[in-house]
Parts: C-alpha cells; structure tokens; sequence
C-alpha cells in the first residue's frame, strides 16, 4: 500500500486534514454528479483515490447523502 501511495504522489497534494475540511462540499457535488466533483476539486478525488482512510469517509457520507436525496 505504501508503494502505491508514493507511486501516486504528485507536488500539489491536500493532506487528510485539508481533504477532510472539504469533504462535506466535495460529496454534495458528488451527489448530484460525481464527474462534476472532480473537475471542480481535483484535489480532493486525487487524495481520495490514494487515501483509504479518507475514501472510507467519503464512502460513508456519500451513503448518507444518497439515502437524504431519494426520501
């Protein structure tokens, strides 16, 4: 996992704790459409697709989401 994750580093990164602030803005979008979220926060998908930890959050707020949007 750590080869992985160093494979995939690129110079401009956010850290889990600046993914993290952004990820309530980044999952809303992602609602409504995924594509959207990560041409307008690069970012945040790059660190979410190397980050399990933070992938899990997502995961799990996005659930959240979906189950408020179709009541």
């Amino acid at each position: 996992m750590l080869m992985h994750i160093l494979a995939h580093t690129e110079e401009d990164e956010y850290s889990c704790a600046e993914t993290f602030a952004l990820l309530d803005e980044y999952v809303e979008t992602a609602v409504k459409n995924e594509a959207d979220a990560a041409l307008v926060m690069p970012l945040v998908k790059h660190h979410l697709d190397v980050c399990p930890d933070c992938h899990k959050e997502f995961e799990a707020l996005l659930r959240i989401l979906e189950t408020d949007y179709s009541s």
